[in-house]
């Protein structure tokens, strides 16, 4: 007489304390999966465009030469080096805000494929950071002919850009995983932090730098994680030192490294159960 076989649970729910490793592990059995999830993201990006992968770097240039007519030509800035930091600002938080926002709606945006097949939902998000990795590492080129032009010259200094970029990813993915189930049951997260990220524009050095900051506010304005990684990446290429305490600085660092990891904890203990809210 056949037993009859028990159906088993595709996706248990995990350990709260062991989201990070879980998503470590599963990040290096779907490496492959993740790099076509990254050039499916990309292809859709510029499918039908002329330009195609040419808009990375003109799109930055454009933005950048609005601000550069409103805050050098009206406004009159003194600084030379102002339209490379408003570009460069502008790539960095674009590259945040993007990846945020896909990393949150990551489960609602990709419902239907999640009910189809399983696959580690995780990966979602991070293919969403990844693609934006890329096209901001790549619109990044766009500040060599400015500093051909400002006659800045590569230096160690430069060393600070990758950091700044995995710095910028960890927090949006962090968060983003932080939210997604949240956002999964109730869309108003979405909406909300459409707003944080355009009010975050102003908020962070994006049209200023921590040197335009007044004396006396440096504390409250260094309490924005994003101040750090932005000003690395723009000293960095502008060959200058960071110029922010190390205490600054390793705050900045501790609270990108443990939004990622309180959002792996967080995604992979509540994600198979929001799923079936989808």
């Amino acid at each position: 007489m056949n037993k009859e076989k028990k159906l088993a649970e595709i996706n248990k729910a995990k350990s709260f304390w062991l989201g990070p490793w879980i998503i470590w592990r599963n990040i290096q059995k779907h490496k492959f999966l993740i790099s076509n999830f990254i050039q499916r993201d990309l292809r859709l990006k510029y499918r039908n465009s002329v330009l195609g992968y040419f808009w990375s770097l003109l799109e930055p240039l454009m933005l950048s030469g609005v601000y550069f007519v409103l805050f050098v030509i009206i406004k009159g800035s003194p600084e030379q080096n102002y339209p490379l930091w408003v570009i460069l600002g502008v790539i960095v938080w674009g590259h945040f805000s993007q990846s945020l926002n896909g990393s949150i709606t990551s489960l609602t945006q990709n419902s239907e494929l999640i009910k189809q097949v399983y696959f580690p939902r995780e990966i979602f998000a991070i293919t969403k950071v990844g693609s934006n990795l890329v096209i901001a590492t790549l619109g990044l080129f766009v500040a060599i002919p400015f500093m051909y032009y400002l006659d800045i010259s590569p230096n160690e200094q430069l060393l600070m850009v990758p950091l700044g970029l995995i710095l910028v990813s960890m927090l949006a993915l962090g968060v983003g995983l932080l939210l997604a189930c949240l956002n999964a049951v109730n869309r108003d997260i979405e909406h909300f932090f459409r707003f944080v990220t355009r009010a975050g524009f102003f908020l962070s050095p994006v049209m200023w730098t921590i040197e335009m900051v007044p004396k006396g506010i440096e504390g409250y304005i260094m309490v924005n994680p994003m101040v750090v990684p932005i000003t690395m990446i723009r000293n960095g290429i502008d060959g200058r030192s960071l110029g922010i305490e190390s205490l600054y600085v390793t705050y900045s660092i501790l609270f990108c490294t443990i939004s990622l990891l309180l959002g792996c904890m967080v995604f992979k203990y509540y994600e198979a159960r929001v799923v079936k809210k989808l």
